[in-house]
């Protein structure tokens, strides 16, 4: 059995080479100031502002989207439930290896291109989930085949604040997902589980705020959206329990940005509002798991680590230290799950 676990982990990893090589990341794609920039005074130009926004959404939403993805949507787990009606519960807190922006940068209507650095912070994420059995599949020898659950989940994104940076979520930064999961094999004494997943996680609306001085640039209503496909196997002996994966997620982010800037004249200072509609960021990421469990009773504790692969890179005309937009990032998490 102890060899079957092996070849499972050997297995899933060799696919996560395949999926990385067959899926890898597009090219750079340009980036440039939004033609419905605007400034409170016509006589402005306000887009190296505006194309600070941007690079600044694009540098962030893609962090949250891993958070918001994670990895097994049922942690420790694969395969299906088994039946109409059968239900899994888990409660985990994921958390990405993220980098928010450092440096407080001027905003001034005449710096084209600043550094904003990068800080290592760590971008957590509660999360609940839950799955419902709707169909056993098909008995074919020791497994079932074709089982289908309904997968349910909800997230909160918490508040952050990091040097000249803020993110505030509106109405609890809860937000919600939906999905399916099709078990190609359901585990047994014997049979490793195998399924094929796809969910829909959604976070609450919420607001960037990058200050310097007193000046603000706000990313109003900034709305991230994750679209995961998963394939995973698992196998557990005894207390101990592995499952692995790979995947797609495709993240998608949209918002709209004001400024307020203040501009130092001879005689007094001028406050000038700019504004941006219609942001928007989306890419597609590679992504590979693993998890290990513990079975306490009727709970089993699951740790996950996974990496999510570069996605399509944003070239910003702002810099980020060292760091690119939608560069690749290291995740994890740790929660607790039961069947009933």
């Amino acid at each position: 059995m102890g060899r079957n676990i092996c070849d499972l982990v050997r297995g899933a990893l060799s696919a996560a080479v395949i999926a990385g090589a067959l899926l890898g990341p597009a090219p750079l794609r340009a980036q440039g100031a939004s033609p419905t920039c605007t400034s409170s005074n016509a006589s402005i130009d306000a887009r190296p502002i505006c194309q600070k926004a941007r690079d600044l959404f694009a540098f962030v939403t893609p962090q949250i989207g891993v958070a918001v993805s994670g990895g097994n949507p049922l942690p420790g787990d694969a395969g299906s439930l088994g039946g109409f009606g059968k239900i899994s519960l888990s409660a985990r807190l994921v958390a990405v290896e993220g980098w928010l922006p450092r440096n407080s940068v001027p905003l001034d209507f005449g710096t084209t291109t600043s550094d904003f650095g990068a800080a290592r912070t760590l971008v957590p994420l509660p999360a609940v989930d839950a799955a419902i059995g709707l169909s056993a599949g098909i008995p074919v020898g020791l497994t079932n085949v074709g089982g289908v659950d309904l997968l349910l989940g909800a997230t909160i994104l918490p508040s952050v604040s990091r040097n000249a940076f803020e993110l505030d979520p509106s109405n609890g930064g809860v937000g919600f997902s939906y999905g399916l999961r099709v078990g190609a094999l359901q585990e047994s004494s014997l049979i490793p589980g195998v399924s094929v997943s796809w969910q829909r996680r959604e976070l609450a609306k919420t607001d960037f705020a990058y200050r310097s001085g007193n000046d603000t640039l706000m990313v109003n209503g900034a709305h991230v959206r994750s679209d995961a496909i998963r394939v995973i196997a698992s196998k557990r002996l005894a207390l101990f329990g592995l499952a692995a994966g790979v995947g797609q997620d495709r993240i998608e982010g949209t918002a709209n940005m004001r400024g307020v800037i203040n501009q130092e004249l001879i005689t007094r200072t001028q406050r000038e509002t700019i504004s941006l509609t219609g942001l928007r960021e989306s890419t597609k990421r590679n992504t590979a798991f693993v998890n290990a469990s513990f079975s306490l009773l009727v709970l089993r504790i699951v740790g996950e680590y996974g990496w999510s692969s570069a996605g399509t890179l944003t070239n910003t005309v702002n810099t980020f230290g060292n760091r690119r937009a939608n560069e690749g990032y290291r995740y994890g998490s740790l929660g607790v799950t039961a069947r009933f």
